[in-house]
């Protein structure tokens, strides 16, 4: 059933971006520590042992009192598709209430495991203040009740760009090649000789920033 704790502004705005309405679903891991980084393999491999299928969706991931005040993140995430229909969440993480997870199954997105590519998280503000919150530290003219793609403070609307996202470890040579930086004891060196638009650009594409 359709979760009723996301304000119909969120839902309104979610629903022809993800093609369905919020649930709220069983989240199996809530005692577990962990990261829901690894969500994708963690029910790939509930699949290959328990049967079911895989959801890949959108977890409602910003902590309460950033909702309470108008703020409202989700993270691309996946669930598992019991072989009785129900969907779970198996992967650790600290998002859930009282053990259920607000999660909206996406119709059109997947995670490639070949490619190591997914979606950066999207967000959205309701009232002025946050969006002034938010274009003070990103620099861009962010407005309420509009859907952005974000990460690291950065902004982008949902319809400038596609929102993919590759892991930065699994296209090093690609990364060195394009923008010259380099990797120094696991980390990346020379961002900061690279433009504002190229760090926005980083920050998309691979995560860097």
């Amino acid at each position: 059933m359709p979760v009723i704790v996301l304000p119909p502004p969120v839902t309104r705005l979610l629903r022809p971006f993800t093609g369905h309405d919020p649930l709220r679903i069983w989240h199996e891991a809530a005692s577990r520590r962990g990261s829901d980084v690894f969500c994708h393999a963690i029910v790939r491999q509930r699949v290959a042992s328990a049967g079911g299928q895989q959801c890949f969706g959108w977890l409602y991931s910003v902590p309460s009192r950033e909702a309470a005040a108008g703020a409202h993140g989700f993270t691309f995430h996946s669930v598992w598709r019991a072989p009785d229909g129900r969907l779970v969440d198996v992967s650790p993480h600290a998002f859930s209430r009282n053990g259920w997870s607000v999660f909206i199954p996406d119709a059109r997105r997947r995670y490639d495991f070949i490619q190591e590519q997914g979606y950066n998280a999207v967000v959205v503000y309701l009232d002025e203040r946050h969006a002034a919150h938010a274009r003070q530290l990103s620099g861009l003219p962010v407005r309420p009740g509009v859907l952005y793609w974000t990460s690291h403070l950065y902004l982008l609307p949902v319809d400038a760009y596609a929102g993919l996202f590759r892991r930065a470890s699994c296209h090093q040579p690609e990364i060195v090649a394009r923008y010259g930086l380099r990797v120094e004891d696991g980390h990346w060196r020379g961002l900061e000789t690279l433009s504002r638009s190229q760090r926005i650009e980083l920050a998309f594409n691979y995560g860097l920033a």
